[in-house]
């Protein structure tokens, strides 16, 4: 079996592994490189689609030996962007769960710019294992911020290989995490794995940060705005219950809502309640913002936004409910909140204060211009990936032979706490399991 990261192996964001045996080849991921940072203004430049295309024999056109599949972990772009820069060859089939392909169409579908999934993606649940040429894969579901997030077990020629994605195990689905850890896989030979805070040692958990946060603006009179990726589903959950437990009201867009609210009726097709909120949410309500009227011009959103309209308010009762509202704000959202809310006096802006907002291009140049705007604010650390405790207890779990340290900036980690069992590749090397 053979190992090739194609990108990732020397920073953070744009994974994508190539997983070959024999004549059988897979990809793992196909994301776009994050944003770069202008040299003269600082400010956050959106990657050309084109920079995110990777020349692979077969991706794009035929190869003697052709990629039969490429498997999605989870829905932020730099694990799957690339996929919508150019159309790949049509024989390589397109994996993903249900609910992933439907947050992806959901949000390739706002900018109106005509980027697309290809038709008939190809469905895997948690636990099911399915096979591809000579590989037998099975998807562990983990816990990430993403509305679903999955590792890969690699099978064939009696090697074994884990391929992390993007986790934790401090987030709303801990629980995955256990039963990652639990499940029997036999001896690894090697596990792919995501580094992005493995310079952070040990940090708090989610339900920590949230729990502090609450001590604070309890009794706090004036909005809260919180810095929050649109996909968030996991701190989108965590605003739920702060508002719940401070007695104020989730404001979202339609945006936003529509994930949620797809979401949760997708798991519950699955026999899965999940704990997130919805459109039957008591204290969530939605504002009549450009991404809303977007979801009212999509006709396969049609019944959705029938059960929107009675959560939906207009910029008059946002500036009466100021004081008791918490504001998730992404990319651009500052524009909306400039012209329609006007006065931030009194209230308080939240950040992570260990995030780079590099993500989602647009993301720094909201942070700084909340963060000038003369509010309250409350840096709090991130949750969004693994501790490198949380990566050693993995590591100490699965015992495997070998450790590939991805998406990181710090992989001099790995080697410092194992030693010759961590294999730092660059781009493009080929690794032999032997």
């Amino acid at each position: 079996m053979k190992i090739i990261v194609h990108r990732g192996a020397e920073e953070i964001g744009g994974n994508c592994v190539e997983i070959r045996s024999g004549k059988s080849r897979i990809l793992l991921d196909y994301g776009s490189p994050l944003p770069k940072t202008g040299p003269e203004t600082g400010k956050n430049i959106e990657t050309d689609p084109e920079e995110a295309i990777l020349n692979i024999p077969g991706l794009y056109d035929t190869s003697p030996n052709p990629i039969l599949a490429l498997l999605i972990s989870h829905t932020h772009l730099d694990h799957y962007g690339a996929l919508l820069a150019r159309p790949i060859n049509p024989g390589i089939k397109v994996f993903m769960s249900e609910i992933m392909e439907d947050v992806a169409r959901i949000t390739t579908k706002m900018p109106r710019d005509g980027k697309k999934l290809p038709v008939g993606i190809n469905y895997f649940r948690r636990g099911h294992k399915f096979i591809i040429g000579r590989f037998v894969i099975t998807p562990y579901l983990m816990d990430h911020t993403a509305a679903e997030s999955f590792a890969f077990l690699i099978e064939s020629e009696g090697k074994r290989v884990i391929y992390t994605g993007d986790f934790r195990e401090h987030g709303n689905k801990a629980n995955a995490f256990k039963q990652f850890l639990a499940a029997n896989m036999g001896p690894i030979d090697a596990i792919i794995t995501e580094g992005t805070q493995a310079e952070v040692e040990k940090g708090p958990t989610e339900a920590d940060v949230m729990g502090e946060i609450e001590t604070r603006v309890k009794g706090h009179n004036g909005a809260l705005y919180f810095m929050c990726a649109g996909q968030d589903i996991g701190l989108l959950t965590s605003l739920a219950y702060l508002a719940k437990n401070t007695r104020r009201y989730l404001v979202v867009d339609g945006y936003t809502a529509l994930l949620l609210e797809r979401v949760k009726g997708l798991a519950l097709k699955q026999g899965v309640d999940l704990k997130i909120p919805g459109l039957e949410t008591e204290f969530l309500r939605i504002i009549r913002t450009t991404a809303t009227q977007r979801i009212y011009q999509l006709t396969e959103y049609t019944e959705t936004f029938s059960r929107m309209r009675p959560k939906l308010f207009g910029w008059d009762w946002v500036r009466d409910n100021l004081d008791r509202l918490i504001i998730p704000v992404r990319a651009n959202s500052q524009l909306w909140v400039d012209e329609q809310i006007k006065d931030l006096g009194g209230g308080t802006f939240l950040y992570s204060d260990w995030e780079t907002y590099t993500e989602e291009a647009g993301m720094s140049d909201t942070l700084e211009w909340f963060k000038a705007r003369g509010l309250t604010d409350i840096p709090m650390p991130t949750t969004s990936h693994a501790y490198f405790s949380t990566i050693r207890k993995m590591v100490e779990n699965k015992k495997p032979r070998y450790i590939v340290p991805i998406n990181t900036g710090h992989a001099e980690k790995f080697t410092e706490t194992f030693g010759k069992r961590a294999r730092l590749l660059k781009n493009g090397e080929e690794f032999f399991l032997d």
